[in-house]
């Protein structure tokens, strides 16, 4: 696979209305040695669109106002819908109320008692509420690792809890959210830059690379995604028009669709060539014979026990293969971010898992190992590959040889996981062989995990039985354990319940994301079993790698 650094091509997008025009990629002169010099730099030297005043100042610790805001949003996200006129008090001629209108329309700029208040300053609690409500985030989470997260009023909390989970913001001071400053011109281009990777604002395509991050499409023209994996969202703003078309493209993320605009998948059964890596990487020939291919995916229905789940308005057999949880809610406390488990009944063992995305975000794209497990990191999982969800197609992880290398050189037990997306035990077989060949050379003393995952239908797994989903699993499992691993299985409560036997899968060690977030009311995992790792973060932060991080307990007996 070609290993392209795809840019930001973010164009059109001006920051306000209030700031003159700077030249392109010039450094503004009050902004060098500033916290956000990074984000501002990547917007207007880089992406050459961010925009200052006459002076050449930036003015990075300003205050916006709410209009300025609304102003912002909307040429970010081109609304299409319009409130009346009349719907505040105070908007009638100002220069933001059209923004503000459409802001209201979509249900984003609610005003206070009538008013909207268009030239006070808006707070970081208000902004990161707006931000939220026009990108419809989904909140699910209820607490924040704020000092001062009493203070968040009760119509912010959620966004803020979600935002800072996801990394949106970044910007604290010593603990503290700081809910009712006003928030500063640096601050709220922070936000938007972790939010969004790529902003595509016209028809010409954008070819051949990986963005780690979020695809924004506001093109009211469509737009043209060839041969790019998209490791976040793909988001179609409201502006979105006609036909966003991806081609031999895949998103790893959900596709959220606030737009008139219709996604048109194109499947080309041969991509271009792909590069190779340095070095050679042998053929992987096993050193055994005769693999009953054919049997791997064969298996008897588990055994139940006659009691039923309750998930989903469905009644879910219990298997008796499969040993009931053993931890309880009150088993757990936060130290930090991490969370620690006090119960009698394991112990345990902290871990992280890693992929790309925490190369991207650390410097010089190499994390640093030794730092890592003098952080208290005793297990990692690194994905070594993945299948697309669209075309099906198999990808190696970019980082995944230097990342094995890297992290048992440090004395941190190893394993990996596949991203799989198979939907015949035929493609799982596929799936394995891809990660045995890519371990020849390489040594691991942890887990292979497979990591079978479905959000919505956009992802070709989207309807596939349980018995096929199970057969899938089994067969992925028992070719890596014939090849000496330890096999494990990567599973949510959906795929858990829905589409595993949980007996059938009984004899491999078992994986469970389930986050948590720091004030929490319950603490432990809710599913029925118990698990042998649970992930209960993607928020951690940890040293010798830049951004957050998953995070993960082992139990051990």
């Amino acid at each position: 696979m070609k290993k392209i650094r795809l840019p930001k091509r973010l164009a059109s997008c001006i920051l306000a209305a209030a700031m003159l025009m700077t030249p392109a990629g010039a450094a503004f002169t009050d902004t060098q040695g500033h916290w956000a010099e990074a984000a501002i730099d990547r917007w207007s030297g880089e992406y050459s669109i961010i925009q200052g005043y006459e002076d050449g100042s930036f003015r990075p610790d300003a205050p916006i106002t709410r209009g300025a805001f609304a102003g912002l949003l909307d040429r970010f996200l081109r609304f299409q819908n319009i409130s009346p006129a009349n719907t505040f008090s105070d908007t009638s001629g100002t220069y933001w109320e059209q923004a503000i209108l459409k802001l209201h329309a979509a249900g984003v700029y609610l005003g206070n008692q009538g008013k909207a208040l268009p030239t006070d300053s808006i707070t970081r609690q208000q902004a990161v509420t707006m931000i939220g409500r026009a990108f419809n985030l989904t909140v699910e989470l209820a607490g924040w690792p704020y000092e001062d997260g009493d203070l968040i009023a009760e119509y912010a909390r959620g966004y803020v809890a979600e935002m800072t989970a996801r990394g949106y913001i970044d910007d604290t001071v010593n603990g503290y959210f700081r809910p009712a400053d006003p928030i500063t011109r640096a601050e709220f281009v922070n936000i938007l830059d972790n939010m969004i990777h790529l902003l595509v604002d016209d028809s010409q395509p954008v070819s051949g690379g990986e963005v780690y991050g979020s695809v924004l499409v506001n093109s009211a023209d469509g737009a043209m995604m060839e041969n790019t994996l998209i490791y976040g969202d793909l988001i179609l703003a409201p502006g979105a028009k006609g036909t966003v078309t991806m081609k031999n493209s895949e998103v790893f993320g959900n596709v959220v669709n606030f737009s008139s605009a219709k996604i048109e998948t194109i499947i080309e059964e041969v991509f271009e060539e792909e590069e190779e890596l340095p070095g050679v990487k042998p053929t992987y020939k096993p050193d055994y014979e005769d693999i009953d291919y054919a049997t791997l995916g064969e298996y008897s229905p588990g055994m139940t026990t006659g009691q039923y789940i309750a998930y989903d308005g469905k009644k879910i057999p219990v298997y008796a293969e499969r040993e009931k949880l053993q931890v309880k809610a009150t088993d757990f406390r936060w130290d930090g971010d991490r969370i620690v488990y006090t119960g009698k009944a394991f112990d345990t063992r902290f871990g992280i898992d890693v992929s790309a995305y925490q190369n991207r975000a650390t410097k010089n794209e190499t994390i640093d190992w030794k730092a890592v497990k003098a952080d208290g990191v005793d297990f990692v999982m690194i994905r070594i590959g993945l299948r697309g969800t669209s075309t099906g197609h198999i990808y190696e992880d970019a980082y995944y040889e230097q990342n094995i290398r890297g992290a048992m050189e440090a004395g941190i037990e190893t394993g990996v996981y596949f991203f799989a997306q198979a939907i015949t035990v035929e493609e799982a077989i596929e799936e394995a062989e891809y990660v045995l060949e890519r371990l020849q050379g390489l040594k691991i003393n942890g887990p292979v995990a497979y990591d079978w995952e479905m959000h919505d239908s956009t992802y070709r797994v989207y309807g596939t039985s349980p018995e096929t989903a199970t057969a899938c699993a089994l067969a992925f499992c028992r070719r890596v354990e014939l090849a000496g691993y330890r096999a494990m299985v990567y599973a949510g409560q959906y795929v858990s319940y829905i589409k595993y036997d949980q007996g059938v899968l009984a004899p491999y060690m078992s994986w469970y994301p389930e986050y948590k977030s720091v004030k929490s009311d319950s603490l432990g995992p809710s599913i029925y079993y118990q698990m042998d790792y649970w992930q209960f973060s993607s928020s951690c932060e940890i040293n010798g790698i830049g951004g957050k991080v998953d995070a993960n307990i082992q139990f051990v007996r």
